[in-house]
């Protein structure tokens, strides 16, 4: 377990579902606690204001962008539609998605088949080879929700097309080279530990002309606190001018999060994630993991998932498989607790077949 300070003592031990939410530490659920307090008590909102700041600060080292390049927004549909409603291309264009694409991602881009966009859909390892002089977008889940398969950024990266990656279910568990990358988006709640309900959407510099801030608002604007009515629209420069209104005692407690985070730094997180996901895999005789999440195919799915909820596992249910996932605050004695349920059951094999 990484941060035992935080864990230690609450209940992690048999989480292997952080693929769906990830646990608060226990400065996050403090930092919750007095932001109530705080909100009976009259506090300063700006305070709270300040929180959502070093969230953005704090995010942005996460990923390796600077602050002035990231935007504040509630959720990852949010990110995705921003982008998709401001793409510049034409009738006859095409968009490139996976075919079984996370739809807060996909959806988005199926959207843009009324702007009269071909929407190509693909399997995850032909990604590349569908783009072409026509292709305005590549939108892509770095990590698969489903079967926590890897995309091939690289690859994708060398065809010289837009990409909007969605980070989701890798931002804190995995590093990302922010290079070739035009946006990236992430809803904080699942790696990053957060409070659902705050997100995070990076524009490369010179790609934030091309985005209009549709959903621009007061916190948009040039000099936040100078003035909250009238004309002129005058919006600031860097990508805050697509920040949503902050909600604010989320920001309070995505602060010690992020901070937990930042602080152990993902590389570390991510060697102590793989090392459990691969011996999860070694157990029940897996081909070596790509990420921190694993879904097996298993006989009686259901039942399986039931047993080892009853066992005290968590993990889920995904296209009639079993998705674990395996973050900081999992032990090997997790995983072999896991493994030991398995046995009851039919051989497992991995989700999707190779």
């Amino acid at each position: 377990m990484l941060a035992p300070s935080e864990y230690e003592g609450t209940r992690t031990a048999g989480y292997l579902d952080t693929a769906t939410y990830g646990l608060p530490p226990r400065s996050t659920l403090d930092a919750l606690e007095e932001a109530l307090a705080g909100w009976r008590r009259w506090e300063d909102w700006r305070r709270w204001e300040a929180d959502g700041e070093a969230c953005r600060a704090l995010f942005a080292r996460i990923v390796g962008a600077r602050a002035g390049d990231v935007a504040l927004v509630p959720a990852l549909s949010v990110a995705a539609g921003i982008v998709a409603a401001s793409l510049p291309a034409e009738p006859g264009s095409n968009v490139v998605c996976y075919e079984r694409e996370f739809h807060s991602t996909l959806f988005p881009a199926l959207a843009l088949e009324a702007r009269g966009l071909e929407v190509r859909l693909c399997s995850l390892d032909r990604l590349a080879d569908a783009v072409d002089d026509r292709t305005a977008l590549v939108a892509v889940s770095s990590v698969q929700s489903a079967d926590g398969r890897v995309a091939d950024l690289a690859a994708l990266k060398a065809t010289g097309a837009r990409i909007f990656v969605d980070g989701t279910q890798s931002i804190g568990a995995l590093p990302i080279d922010l290079g070739g990358v035009d946006y990236l988006a992430a809803a904080a709640y699942k790696w990053l530990c957060c409070p659902r309900g705050l997100g995070f959407l990076y524009v490369r510099p010179d790609r934030l002309a091309e985005i209009e801030p549709w959903l621009a608002g007061w916190k948009s604007y040039e000099d936040v606190y100078e003035s909250y009515y009238g004309p002129p629209r005058r919006l600031a420069e860097d990508a805050r001018r697509l920040d949503t209104s902050l909600a604010w005692l989320l920001a309070a407690g995505a602060r010690p999060s992020l901070e937990l985070i930042a602080g152990i730094g993902v590389e570390a997180i991510a060697r102590h994630d793989l090392s459990l996901a691969r011996r999860f895999c070694r157990g029940l005789g897996l081909a070596e993991p790509e990420s921190p999440i694993v879904s097996v195919a298993i006989e009686d799915a259901e039942a399986a998932r039931r047993r080892l909820e009853r066992s005290g596992i968590r993990c889920s249910g995904r296209a009639g498989a079993l998705r674990f996932s395996f973050h900081l605050y999992n032990d090997e004695a997790g995983v072999d607790r896991a493994l030991e349920l398995l046995q009851d059951f039919s051989t497992p094999s991995r989700y999707p077949p190779s």
